[in-house]
């Protein structure tokens, strides 16, 4: 509170001098403590006075640099440590996932953030990165660039070169060093139109699985902002079993208000990639929708029928147009996700019986739900027992007088020396995800 209220006047900094007056004894030392509080980055000057009755006050120059990112999360607050949003694990090729993620300004002034995505990729032996710019490198932008931009484009102003992993001798990054320490010491005299950046290689951009909108945004002094992240699951090679996926968002600082950003001979506040840009790590992983199929038999299911079984007990009563033999299966999620899946059989097989709580309701018209199988759902490590019925039908024992290339794929008419003929029937339970992927 304390702090707070030193620092409602809004410049960002302040110094509190303690004791602030005060009777000095002859021959006698008075250690004076001054603290400084600030909620702003910047490079600050000014000068501590120190009055001695109607003498010549005397004049103590102060400086002081503070450093970092003042923006922080809602959810986490304010802290050291790089804040990370985790996405958890999805299906490779599924439904992309968002997350709404509110900033919050202590500062003062209306600070403008570009935001841009980098991934982390494996074996990046990249070690700096070369930026050539023309122009400003973060412009400000109308609402309808900031929509295009929030699709995936990138700046025109910037030209990314990459360069090949190298080191530097001690004697150049020495003179590097000195070089630049006299950069800031100078301060910006005029607009520069073409620039030239070095800086440590952290990642690549991307728009790709991240990505975010909108891609600039003005956090109001004092006050929040939100913005979205998304994570759009990629398609995963099927030699690959489940593979991280890492990434950050960088948010570089700008002052549209010229007093916010300097003030002669007192603050001077740097900008873009000269100031320390707000940090965000991206975690996610991503894995195959794969369920776990238990049966009793090694070789599958596997029905016996013969014709006779159309027979009834009661011959009396006519022959039955329909016999029936059922087995059961098991579906495991053995996943961390929740998978959505369809079930597909095709004549003479079907699916008996299926648990009704776990059939999801789609947006679907009922004359559609009619016409499609229904989406079932497994959610980690529970199952599913699932009933396969093969049908004995009059119709099917017709197929036997029918020539190879009338039957249906999976249809085979087997024929013995002793004149017997058997139909024999090959079908695989097509398990169909949400992703369009299938399971056999």
């Amino acid at each position: 509170e304390f702090a707070a209220a030193v620092l409602s006047h809004g410049k960002g900094v302040a110094f509190h001098v303690q004791p602030s007056t005060g009777t000095l004894k002859a021959f006698q030392q008075l250690i004076i403590e001054i603290t400084a509080y600030n909620n702003m980055w910047g490079e600050y000057r000014d000068d501590l006075v120190c009055k001695v009755g109607n003498l010549q006050p005397k004049l103590i120059p102060m400086r002081m640099t503070v450093k970092g990112c003042p923006i922080f999360l809602q959810m986490t607050g304010p802290q050291t440590e790089r804040p990370i949003i985790r996405f958890g694990t999805h299906v490779s090729g599924g439904s992309p996932v968002f997350r709404r993620v509110q900033l919050n300004n202590p500062t003062p002034f209306d600070i403008r953030l570009d935001l841009e995505i980098y991934n982390q990729e494996q074996d990046d032996q990249k070690l700096v990165d070369l930026l050539v710019f023309f122009g400003d490198p973060f412009p400000r932008k109308d609402m309808d660039e900031n929509k295009t931009a929030s699709v995936g484009s990138t700046s025109e102003s910037k030209i990314v070169l990459k360069t090949q992993a190298c080191t530097f001798s001690k004697e150049f990054r020495s003179n590097s060093g000195s070089k630049e320490e006299k950069i800031i010491t100078q301060g910006p005299t005029i607009q520069k139109i073409t620039s030239v950046l070095i800086r440590p290689h952290e990642g690549v951009p991307a728009d790709n699985p991240y990505s975010i909108t909108p891609r600039q945004i003005v956090v109001p002094g004092g006050g929040s902002i939100s913005v979205c992240i998304s994570f759009t699951p990629p398609v995963l090679p099927e030699a690959v079993p489940e593979v991280p996926c890492e990434g950050f968002v960088l948010g570089f600082m700008n002052l549209d208000d010229k007093l916010a950003k300097t003030v002669p001979n007192k603050v001077h506040r740097r900008c873009g990639y000269e100031a320390p840009p707000l940090g965000i790590d991206l975690q996610g992983f991503l894995r195959h929708a794969q369920l776990r199929v238990d049966m009793d038999d090694d070789r599958g299911m596997v029905f016996y029928s013969m014709a006779s079984d159309l027979i009834p007990d009661q011959p009396q009563l006519g022959v039955l147009t329909d016999s029936v033999m059922t087995q059961s299966l098991k579906l495991i999620n053995c996943t961390k996700v929740p998978l959505y899946f369809r079930l597909l059989l095709s004549t003479p097989f079907s699916l008996s019986s299926t648990d009704p709580r776990k059939i999801t309701k789609t947006s679907h018209s009922k004359k559609e739900e009619k016409e499609q199988k229904p989406q079932l759902v497994l959610y980690p490590q529970q199952n599913m027992l699932v009933k396969v019925s093969f049908h004995t039908t009059l119709e099917l024992l017709t197929y036997q007088r029918l020539p190879d290339t009338q039957l249906l794929p999976g249809f085979q008419v087997l024929q013995f020396e002793n004149g017997e003929r058997k139909l024999k029937f090959n079908q695989n339970l097509v398990i169909e995800y949400s992703n369009s992927t299938t399971q056999v």
